[in-house]
């Protein structure tokens, strides 16, 4: 084996890809059936043994008792990420539960390598969050420590739009003033930036980046609109209920519980006792009480994820269909909800307007017109949702477009640049 090894890591809300540099190739690793792409899940076993990836999530649907989690990217930087939840009978935060996922990532990519991994670069958003300088430093910063503990030495950030171009460069013929469109599970975040192949492996390309931008949308935002619009009124939201004291009373189903159904990272809260005990008191008095039975076994049965999985398969579904039906696995819904691509886009307008105002943020950034864009590249799943590609294709018209694997180039090119500085 080469001294000059490294390994790129794109740790992300969704999914997660792992790709080693070995000499002057790098790779993707095939991380879990053939497939390059790992979900970003754990499902710990009732003996708190955890399961990964799709095996974890096929595990959590045919039933197993455990607990699935999800989403823990979103947690980063928050209070959340130094709360306990019950796993195997032990209490444990959410930065120890990290740790499992991530050290995961590392031994898989060492399984492949036949050695151990010391230096990483790790992919990272332009920004965590939005207008948070310290909760962004807090993310970057919990995310070096669990690296570092996991045995790595040499540890280096890269923005995921920036690892994204690396990725692509290979194939640009001649010099491109390029726009890399990245829009992942929770944020998207934008570069403009010059390509060019014979710019590809030098360690300082900071010379090349015009301009970086990002805002805290993503895939999951999508779903949470596609859930509260299209699937939460089904299991009783914006339904009514009767005061206890004030029978002419009428008031609506509190939206908490809805809302938390419809965030990969909170779903759990949802399914806690103090939240069903909540929707058993108000089903005594709702107004449309078979709505709040199917949330009530929705709780008492932990099908919340069953639920945002069935949502994210009808967001994936109307990329290329107008409508579709979609289930719950609920009493009363045997035909399958109706959901369709006109309200979804409805539902999500204002979300993709912010996308397009922090775009337009890097354009302005690198004192360019998007006349001037000779090359897009989009990469993330939800850059295949036609009303981001009719916005891409008005913005810049004359531009080529690059969609190439939108998967998994982020963990290609993190290898990349990681071979340019760990592997002199």
């Amino acid at each position: 084996m080469p001294e000059n090894f490294a390994c790129g890591i794109d740790f992300g809300t969704s999914n997660s890809t792992v790709a080693l540099a070995r000499g002057s190739e790098a790779a993707l690793v095939t991380l879990e059936h053939g497939k390059t792409t790992l979900p970003s899940a754990v499902f710990f076993r009732k003996d708190g043994m955890p399961l990964f990836g799709r095996a974890a999530i096929d595990a959590y649907l045919a039933g197993a008792e455990g607990r699935l989690i999800r989403g823990l990217k979103k947690i980063l930087g928050t209070s959340l990420m130094m709360d306990k939840t019950q796993l195997g009978g032990r209490s444990v935060n959410f930065t120890d539960i990290l740790k499992v996922f991530i050290g995961e990532l590392k031994k898989r990519a060492e399984t492949d390598a036949a050695r151990e991994v010391t230096s990483v670069v790790m992919g990272r958003p332009v920004h965590f969050h939005d207008n948070n300088h310290d909760a962004d430093q807090l993310s970057q910063d919990t995310l070096e420590g669990i690296v570092r503990a996991l045995g790595c030495c040499d540890i280096e950030f890269l923005y995921e739009p920036i690892a994204a171009a690396f990725a692509h460069e290979e194939r640009v013929a001649g010099e491109k003033l390029a726009l890399v469109i990245d829009l992942g599970g929770g944020t998207s975040d934008f570069t403009v930036i010059r390509m060019a192949r014979h710019r590809m492996g030098a360690a300082d390309r900071s010379g090349d980046i015009l301009a970086t931008s990002g805002v805290r949308v993503g895939g999951t935002t999508f779903d949470h609109r596609l859930s509260i619009d299209s699937f939460m009124p089904f299991l009783g939201l914006g339904s009514t209920y009767g005061d206890s004291f004030d029978a002419d009373k009428v008031m609506h189903m509190p939206a908490g519980v809805y809302f938390q159904l419809s965030d990969w990272a909170l779903v759990h809260q949802a399914q806690a006792q103090s939240a069903i005990n909540q929707t058993r008191d108000l089903l005594r008095r709702a107004h449309e009480p078979e709505k709040m039975e199917r949330l009530l076994r929705v709780q008492q049965d932990h099908l919340g994820y069953a639920v945002l999985e069935e949502v994210e398969k009808a967001k994936i579904v109307l990329t290329q269909a107008v409508d579709c039906r979609a289930a719950l696995g609920v009493p009363g819904e045997e035909n399958g909800l109706r959901v369709t691509r006109k309200k979804f886009e409805k539902a999500i307008r204002a979300d993709i307007d912010r996308i397009f105002s922090a775009l337009r943020e890097c354009l302005a950034r690198a004192g360019i017109t998007g006349d001037e864009i000779e090359l897009v590249i989009l990469t993330g799943g939800s850059t295949a949702l036609p009303l981001v590609n009719d916005m891409v294709e008005r913005m810049f018209p004359h531009a080529e477009k690059s969609v190439g694997n939108r998967m998994d180039s982020v963990g290609l090119g993190l290898a990349r640049h990681a071979q340019s500085i760990f592997g002199r």
